[in-house]
């Protein structure tokens, strides 16, 4: 059974040391650059430090509770922004049912060659095969990639960084298995947020069916667009928002998000729908841990999890 929720940002600023953040946020358009907002002035290196220091803690809390947890497996929900597929296929939802997944743990930002970060992931085959045959019942029609063998744009980068960035703050020994499912977040025709519910509603279904204890992670978000119209710009009302429904136990409204057409929802913003997922998965009273609306990561980033639920 899914026992316990996490969610987080991934914005590679997050695993960068402070002086990188000064590139990282120097990368917008450069049609952006003469309309910040007045705040990305304050974001000082004392500013930026402050929160790495709050990046690093959040990351602590989370992992304590999978410590806690002791799972079996841990589903990975979230983008791939043309690392694993490419314009060739791009799946609406994926299980990835191959033995292992590997990827730079380091951002591009970090100037290195991408093998000098590589990490490993054991996948837990099993119970990934179980899932995509289960949803079939459920009537969600998954693709299935099976093996590990990117499409993308950088093929040497491995699989996507929603999965490779968190992983070593969220299992340090990278000893636990995992379950990817990509989520297409950036290329039309996209799932609704009603669709992504129901997703997270069905593998909660499905793996209440099994005697593992299971954690599923959802990593993206919240509100960014680091190379669009908007890149900079942090529409923090709406990251609250959807952190107050996951404090609240309402995580239901998000299934409003993305049904009005929106430039805050479009860009980055849009893999919010993976926090859409878990929480579909986990509808009981979720925690905030924190919240930081930084410019020079180009994210709202957030933090979150669901408390560990006994059999």
């Amino acid at each position: 059974m899914i026992g316990l929720g996490l969610a987080s940002s991934h914005a590679p600023a997050m695993f960068c040391p402070p002086e990188v953040w000064p590139k990282v946020y120097g990368a917008i358009p450069n049609y952006m650059k003469a309309s910040q907002p007045h705040t990305a002035k304050l974001e000082t290196r004392e500013v930026i430090e402050s929160y790495l220091q709050r990046i690093d803690a959040a990351f602590d809390v989370l992992q304590r509770q999978v410590e806690d947890y002791k799972p079996d497996a841990v589903i990975f929900v979230g983008d791939d922004q043309e690392d694993m597929f490419d314009a060739r296929c791009n799946p609406a939802m994926c299980i990835f049912t191959g033995d292992e997944l590997w990827g730079a743990s380091a951002p591009f930002y970090m100037d290195q060659p991408p093998e000098a970060s590589r990490i490993h992931l054991k996948v837990h085959q099993e119970l990934a095969g179980y899932l995509l045959e289960e949803l079939l019942e459920e009537g969600f029609d998954m693709a299935n990639s099976s093996v590990m063998k990117p499409m993308g744009r950088h093929p040497e980068r491995g699989t996507s960084h929603m999965i490779v960035y968190p992983a070593k703050r969220i299992l340090p020994s990278l000893d636990v298995p995992i379950i990817p499912i990509y989520l297409n977040c950036y290329y039309p025709p996209l799932p609704t947020a009603a669709r992504c519910w129901k997703l997270g509603e069905a593998v909660a279904r499905v793996m209440a069916k099994r005697p593992e204890r299971i954690a599923i992670y959802a990593s993206g978000g919240l509100s960014h667009d680091p190379v669009g119209p908007r890149a900079g710009w942090i529409d923090e009302p709406l990251d609250r928002w959807v952190l107050d429904r996951i404090a609240t136990n309402r995580s239901r409204d998000l299934q409003n998000l993305f049904t009005f057409d929106s430039a805050t929802l479009a860009g980055g913003t849009a893999e919010t729908r993976a926090w859409i997922v878990a929480a579909g998965a986990c509808q009981w009273k979720g925690e905030v841990v924190d919240y930081i609306p930084a410019h020079h990561a180009k994210t709202g980033l957030g933090f979150a999890y669901w408390p560990h639920q006994q059999k």
